[in-house]
């Protein structure tokens, strides 16, 4: 998508989800855990699935902030827009 729109993917941000075939973003195993490895390594945003969303925000990630998404069009709109 970045190199469709000719707009880089901005800076520091992760992403973190399985894609369906219909574009949808579906939760991995031990989303929990990959979280703060990030954060260690200067990432300051996540992009997760919307299911995730809730549960992640129970947990200390060193400041990163975390947006859920239910689907691809909705995180291209997510990251293209907040940038």
């Amino acid at each position: 998508m970045s190199s469709f729109l000719e707009f880089p993917i901005p800076k520091g941000i992760a992403f973190i989800a399985e894609v369906g075939l219909g574009g949808e973003l579906r939760m991995v195993p031990q989303l929990e855990k990959r979280i703060n490895p990030l954060a260690k390594l200067g990432y300051k945003k996540c992009i997760v699935p919307k299911s995730a969303e809730k549960i992640l925000s129970e947990i200390h990630s060193d400041g990163m902030e975390i947006w859920g998404c239910k689907n691809l069009k909705e995180m291209i709109h997510t990251v293209f827009r907040r940038g």
